[in-house]
């Protein structure tokens, strides 16, 4: 397992369209849920994680648009992929403990989500991690049409825990 996360942190650190290809199949594997929607991580850096969202029939709703769980859904991960860009993998488990999701327009077409690690202050994070173990963060993923058109805005909570506090019941 451990050889798995740090192969993930060194794809997530070093974001060459290779490295990207690879990412999104490793994920594709690791988060079954997300794979036969299309999901596509298209950027990670510093000041964004940029994730695609495609207009297929498998993501529409009764309506013809884009249905509003798979909007919620990349919202929660380009928010996730924003966290384990800050964080890491290898050295904290991260679980989503709220999402909120405000739709302002239907998707009808191609959506890109995109979330900024800008976010997160992270000395203010390792502190309250090494003080008391675990760490809230509340980030917001925006949801944009292919015209740029705003589509939802996502907000999660997520809870952070260093690995070697991690509890599992047997």
């Amino acid at each position: 397992m451990k050889f798995a996360f740090n192969l993930l942190d060194k794809l997530i650190n070093k974001p060459t369209s290779l490295n990207l290809m690879a990412l999104n199949k490793v994920l594709a594997l690791g988060i079954p849920f997300n794979a036969p929607h299309g999901f596509k991580i298209k950027e990670i850096n510093d000041d964004a994680v940029i994730i695609t969202l495609p207009n297929r029939k498998l993501n529409h709703n009764h309506l013809g648009g884009i249905h509003a769980c798979a909007m919620a859904t990349v919202g929660e991960f380009c928010a996730g992929m924003s966290l384990l860009k800050s964080f890491g993998v290898s050295k904290y488990r991260l679980i989503l403990s709220d999402l909120h999701v405000k739709y302002t327009y239907q998707g009808r077409c191609d959506l890109e989500g995109s979330c900024s690690p800008r976010q997160i202050d992270i000395e203010a994070a390792n502190k309250i991690l090494d003080s008391e173990g675990k760490y809230l963060q509340k980030l917001e993923t925006l949801l944009r049409d292919k015209n740029g058109k705003e589509v939802a805005i996502v907000t999660t909570t997520w809870q952070l825990k260093s690995w070697d506090k991690v509890k599992t019941k047997d």
